[in-house]
């Protein structure tokens, strides 16, 4: 898995008909995915529950005067009234933003998204949040699939499953949403404080 918990390679045992049946392999894949995400989320726990050991690298320099200087900096009544105004309608657009996406949300999460490799030999469904539900194989296709070519198509179907995901998932319901805009304003309050003169300039 990729650091997205996306599904980027694959491999197939060449002697996996031996333990198999053409049947049995979507499900089979499906576990394997399931697996590999636990693992992935274990890994991870472990890695962030050791102890630290060294200290956190340092903030940019200034940047704790940036802030003091935003939030103190004097403003004209116009400009103070302004930025209120601006800030209020973040604000505004986290709560109706908030409502927008707890109402969206369970259908946005129980919409199905289907990839196809090329010419459908293999078929991916992830939900909306991108887990794993189901992988099809053409049948015709599966018979005589070598293993190699069997790995390839089946990167291609997850690859084209996560771009329907992503397209219409829950991240994009967010960026759709107000919430996409207040984040933007969150991620960039200096951009922010611009557009209202209280940087300093």
């Amino acid at each position: 898995m990729n650091e997205k918990g996306q599904i980027a390679t694959a491999t197939v045992a060449r002697q996996w008909r031996s333990h198999l049946s053409n049947e049995q392999l979507g499900d089979a894949v499906v576990e394997a995915v399931r697996d590999a995400s636990v693992r992935r989320l274990t890994a991870w726990s472990e890695q962030y529950s050791e102890p630290v050991v060294h200290e956190p690298p340092p903030l940019p320099v200034g940047l704790h005067q940036r802030l003091e200087l935003i939030t103190s900096a004097p403003l004209s009544g116009t400009e103070r009234e302004a930025a209120l105004v601006a800030l209020l309608r973040v604000v505004e657009s986290i709560e109706q933003g908030l409502d927008e996406v707890s109402d969206r949300m369970q259908q946005t999460l129980g919409t199905t998204h289907t990839g196809h490799s090329a010419h459908r030999e293999v078929t991916v469904e992830l939900t909306g949040s991108g887990d794993i539900v189901a992988v099809r194989f053409k049948r015709s296709w599966l018979d005589d699939a070598h293993e190699a070519n069997l790995a390839h198509h089946i990167i291609t179907a997850f690859r084209a499953a996560y771009e329907q995901a992503t397209a219409h998932g829950v991240q994009r319901l967010i960026a759709d949403s107000p919430l996409g805009q207040a984040q933007w304003v969150m991620q960039d309050p200096f951009g922010f404080a611009r557009q209202f003169g209280m940087d300093g300039r």
